[in-house]
């Protein structure tokens, strides 16, 4: 989703999806928020407000579900391709670090007792 930069202490710029209704605000410290069902009306107030923390505080935060998205990385493999790469290596040796060629030292197996 593309964000206008806005003029705003706080915010750093606003984006919205008409036909998804998500909100989509960046906030001056990089965090930037989708907010879930909310109406072209509120974001057209928002975008025509001189104070769009106030109408943030009054008119979004806290009324709408919402998701921090400046964490996702979308190169980044999913959990579940994460967790089969990790199962398909195999064992670690104890400490977790794995020698240059990838080989456990013998006598460092574990086997069950």
């Amino acid at each position: 989703m593309e964000r206008a930069p806005v003029e705003s202490k706080a915010l750093r710029s606003v984006g919205y999806d008409a036909e998804a209704r998500v909100l989509e605000l960046e906030f001056s410290g990089g965090k930037v928020y989708q907010y879930l069902d909310v109406s072209p009306e509120l974001h057209a107030w928002l975008m025509r407000s001189k104070d769009k923390m106030a109408v943030f505080r009054n008119k979004i935060d806290g009324c709408f579900e919402y998701r921090r998205i400046d964490h996702l990385d979308p190169s980044a493999p999913s959990l579940e391709d994460a967790l089969r790469a990790s199962l398909a290596a195999g064992p670690r040796p104890p400490g977790g670090e794995v020698p240059p060629g990838g080989d456990v030292p013998p006598g460092d197996e574990h086997d069950e007792p």
